[in-house]
């Protein structure tokens, strides 16, 4: 692997799937770190030895590590780690966030088929990576989980375990989640879909997991779980009594003020029947969607925002995690293109999409359309 290392960057800007080399990526592994320059090597020895074990193709691999907002160095310790890394990404955040949010953010940034996201210290060994695209084939998520059979935990640090479990029975019983494990930081989605689901979560630290799942269910999207290894690594972030009531405090503040819930832009195509219908213009429905994925990553670039089919043959574009300047000129661009018989534009909500019926199966990536 090529060793060049231009060095952390704020603000990456558009740029091609590849990085500029001219393979194909279909997997992004996004880590968010906050003050971690003292663990990093030993959690990123961890990614090596995935790489090692061929779990991980580094040349179809994209590694986003973005540094929220850490006050100590390190953004430079990761350039520096991930440089022999053909795609990867440090992306700084000025100010502290939160893991949701900064995962949100490589999110954002990803450009590749699928997408996982986990932990900097690496507690949940990478190699699994493998088993998660495995689930993805059939499921739009896949997430780690350290209560299934065949899981191997770490059993030293009994605080800490002891108020996850408390934690996610707090879950279960004020949502309809039947996870045993819905804090596993191991998460791997197809990428359309996380773009959705993370543009939908309100959370922006630790509980943005349950959020997440919640919103997938509510969508009717199909998850997996998978079993992990997880090693206790010293030095974590979290502060178990606090944060466990923080988390607590963020579920219960999002279940009972559902109308706070972000909206998405979306260009939708109205069909009549079936899957390869008209639209209101009476153009077939594939070729009018084709001409929309061209304005929309003309604006956007290689971004897999997601498309979503419906029952009576029509087709959305979301927007979903696009800045609002740049969704407004990709609305302008394709009312103007395609006139407003052909084209509505909404703000839809979770709750909206999931009047039509389960989304799983019916979620695309809009470039594979363009």
């Amino acid at each position: 692997m090529p060793a060049d290392n231009p060095g952390p960057r704020n603000d990456p800007g558009p740029r091609d799937a590849a990085g500029g080399g001219g393979a194909h990526l279909d997997l992004t592994i996004v880590i968010p770190a906050f003050n971690e320059e003292a663990r990093l090597a030993e959690g990123l020895e961890r990614l090596h030895g995935a790489v090692r074990a061929g779990a991980i193709d580094p040349e179809r691999t994209e590694v986003i590590l973005v540094d929220d907002g850490s006050t100590d160095g390190t953004a430079q310790v990761a350039d520096e780690l991930l440089a022999g890394y053909p795609h990867h990404l440090v992306h700084r955040v000025a100010t502290n966030r939160g893991k949701g949010a900064a995962v949100r953010t490589g999110i954002s940034l990803a450009r590749s088929t699928l997408c996982a996201h986990m932990d900097a210290d690496m507690a949940i060994d990478p190699i699994s990576v493998s088993d998660l695209r495995l689930e993805l084939r059939a499921h739009e998520v896949a997430i780690g989980s350290r209560a299934l059979p065949g899981s191997m935990v770490d059993g030293r640090y009994v605080v800490r375990s002891l108020m996850g479990r408390l934690f996610n029975r707090m879950v279960t019983a004020g949502t309809r989640l039947r996870f045993a494990d819905t804090q596993c930081g191991f998460k791997g989605f197809r990428t359309p879909v996380a773009r959705l689901l993370f543009h939908l979560v309100e959370i922006d630290r630790f509980a943005f997991d349950v959020e997440v799942l919640a919103r997938a269910a509510e969508l009717g999207l199909g998850i997996a779980e998978i079993p992990v290894h997880w090693k206790n690594v010293p030095g974590s972030s979290i502060h178990p009594l606090h944060d466990a009531v923080t988390m607590v405090a963020d579920v219960a503040r999002v279940r009972l003020d559902p109308g706070r819930r972000p909206t998405v832009t979306s260009l939708w195509l109205p069909g009549t029947t079936g899957t390869t219908g008209t639209t209101g213009r009476g153009e077939n429905i594939d070729d009018t969607l084709a001409a929309l994925a061209e304005i929309v990553t003309s604006r956007t670039g290689r971004a897999p925002l997601p498309v979503v089919r419906t029952p009576s043959g029509g087709a959305g574009v979301l927007l979903a995690l696009v800045d609002p300047v740049v969704a407004a000129a990709v609305t302008a661009d394709a009312r103007r293109h395609l006139g407003s018989a052909g084209l509505q534009v909404r703000r839809v909500r979770a709750a909206d999409l999931a009047r039509s019926g389960p989304l799983s199966g019916r979620i695309d990536a809009i470039t594979d359309i363009a």
